[in-house]
Order: C-alpha cells, then structure tokens, then sequence
C-alpha cells in the first residue's frame, strides 16, 4: 500500500517534537513537514518502537499537541499522510518525554548571606537537565540531583562577605532543560532581605549593634550611588538592587533606635542606660 501511494504523496515526513509556551506540563508537541498531495494526516503513538496503540486523524494540519502521556518514559510516535488514493506509508519515528514542570522549593524562603539545599517538586525531569536561576547573585554550586518527581541542588544567596554585591530579594526563577531540549520555568523561593547587614557603622565600636544616627549618616554619604559608580559600595545596598537609595533608608529607619537580638532590630534588646 505505501508504495502505490507514493504516487501520489510525498512519502518522506519529517516528525519534530517541539515545546511552546502554550504546550502544557506533560504534554508533548509535535509538528511534521507537509506532504504534496495529502488531504489530511493520522497521528500514531504507543510506549514503544513502532508499537503503536493509539491513532488519531488531526486533519489537514501539521502539528498537534498530546496529552494523557505516561509521564517519566518515553512514547513513540509517527505520521502517516492520506488522500482518496490511500495513506503513506510511517514517516520516521520520534521518541520522547513527555514536557516537564516545576512546583514549589523547599525551602520556599532564605535570607541573604545563607547557603541551603533547595529541593523542588516536579515532574518528567530528566537526568541530566541544565538549571539556572534569573538571579545572578543566587549561585548554584555544583550539579544537581535530579528524579523524574524532583530536583535538589544547593544555592548560595550572596552576600558571603563583606563588599560582595548581594542577591536582589524577591522571588526566584528556577529554568530547568532536559536534554530533550524541553524547558520549564518556575519561581521556586524568595530571597529575603538581611537585617544584620543594616548596622554600617564602623567608626564607634560603642553603637556596634545598634542602629542610631551614625548608620544613617554613613548611608547618607553613598546616597543616590549606583553600581557601576566608583563610589558605590555593596555593604548600603541592603535590598540588592543595585542602587543606594531611598529603599535602603527605609529599611535603615524600619530599626532606628533598635538592637540586635539577633534576629531583629528591636528596642527591648538595648541595655539600660547608666
């Protein structure tokens, strides 16, 4: 049969499986090279090299998306073009994962100045997979580990030292790659700001620890500084956006009058005067 239709069509389709935006978590989309000749096109798929358990007539189109994929192995898949005259024969088989996703970090929160194993949930991740975060002071050190349910890696949120630019806070973007070229994206945990890093006073070993009007003066002598300046320091900019500016007075002036307990800028924590 395919022989005598190739007569009439094109018998050499080119199956592509690709990944939009609009391709779902779990999902795969496959697109074909059109064939002269052909009024429409049947889908084949199944969980193994031409064992093909379901077929499905898309039309005159020439690419598709599948859902209710097994997730974690591969599926294969194949195009046949028809006509009145009859159908090709296979075109050249594809085999591949179904798209991943990406759920929530654990932990879904850290301060600057931490190092923490991130684990995220997800699903059809494969061995292998690229990560990268959209936050370039948020490292990644060394490879991750990855199942087909989870991926875990560890992250340093800058800054580690003294005059180290710090991670921007608010939320982080984990990009994940599979090695089948799919890629998912999500925002997996916060950076939060780190108040210890408000007492910039370094003149008076007496108000250590505490925040009063030196600390306000010192950030006022930087004021309007951004990175890239020769001025700019990264010990003012305790929001990590690259500026030191009225935010970062803010934060200043959140504790003003305060002590460090540790863990807060509070007034509870300042001795009693003599």
């Amino acid at each position: 049969m395919a022989a005598r239709i190739c007569a009439y069509l094109a018998c050499l389709i080119a199956l592509l499986v690709f990944s939009s935006p609009a391709t779902l978590a779990g999902n795969i989309g496959l697109s074909w090279n059109g064939s002269a000749g052909a009024s429409g096109y049947r889908l084949h798929y199944g969980p193994g090299p031409s064992n093909y358990t379901v077929t499905v007539d898309v039309g005159n189109v020439t690419q598709t998306t599948v859902s209710g994929l097994t997730d974690c192995v591969d599926s294969y898949f194949a195009v046949t073009a028809y006509n009145l005259a009859g159908e090709s024969g296979f075109s050249e088989e594809v085999a591949s994962w179904p798209r991943p996703s990406l759920g929530v970090g654990t932990p879904a929160s850290a301060k600057q100045g931490t190092q923490l194993t991130l684990d995220v949930s997800g699903s059809n991740l494969q061995p292998g997979a690229a990560i990268s975060l959209d936050n370039p002071d948020v490292l990644v050190d060394g490879n991750p580990t990855v199942s087909c349910t989870s991926i875990e890696f560890i992250v340093t949120v800058e800054p580690t030292a003294e005059g180290v630019r710090p991670a921007e806070i608010g939320s982080v973007e984990l990009t994940v790659t599979n090695p089948n070229g799919f890629v998912t994206q999500s925002s997996v945990f916060e950076v939060l700001i780190e108040p210890a890093r408000f007492d910039i006073n370094r003149t008076d070993g007496t108000t250590t620890g505490r925040l009063d009007g030196k600390d306000t003066v010192w950030l006022s002598r930087l004021f309007g500084v951004q990175e890239g300046e020769a001025t700019y320091d990264p010990n003012y900019d305790f929001d990590g956006n690259g500026w030191v500016d009225g935010e970062d007075l803010a934060y200043l002036a959140s504790g003003f009058g305060g002590c460090w307990d540790g863990a807060n800028w509070t007034v509870s924590a300042c001795p009693d005067p003599l």
